[in-house]
């Protein structure tokens, strides 16, 4: 089987938020996470990481991933949204996920315009609970 990315609206990934057959990844670093807020009900799961104000590669990425869709795994037909600032990053986060889950029936979506466009469009937000 072959997977590609697709894309998806942010009002896609809200109603996705619903269906027990869907996860929506954050995978906006957690700063900024706590400057623009929270999609309820999404999994952040940071791409990159800042260290002494640098980029780096979260290195707990694959397995972060691999908690977030094992409730899905197996059932097939289960779809993944990935979020993140707008739209760079989550394209990166979604073309390693299709390289990690393999042969599985899944869908993979890229949110386009990221948490831009989400808090452009009015969609809601949360303040971020982070624990330390």
């Amino acid at each position: 089987m072959s997977h590609v990315i697709k894309e998806a609206t942010c009002q896609q990934a809200l109603a996705a938020l619903g269906d027990r057959d869907s996860v929506v990844i954050d995978v906006r670093c957690r700063e900024e996470y706590a400057l623009y807020g929270q999609i309820a009900g999404a999994h952040l799961i940071p791409w990159k990481l800042i260290r002494d104000d640098a980029l780096v590669d979260n290195q707990h990425f694959h397995r972060e991933l691999e908690n977030a869709v094992s409730n899905c795994k197996g059932m097939g037909g289960f779809k993944l949204y990935f979020i993140c600032g707008s739209g760079n990053r989550s394209c990166d986060a979604a073309e390693c996920a299709l390289d990690m889950l393999g042969d599985d029936d899944y869908e993979v979506y890229n949110v386009v315009g990221g948490i831009d466009e989400w808090v452009c469009s009015g969609l809601p937000t949360t303040p971020a609970a982070l624990s330390a």
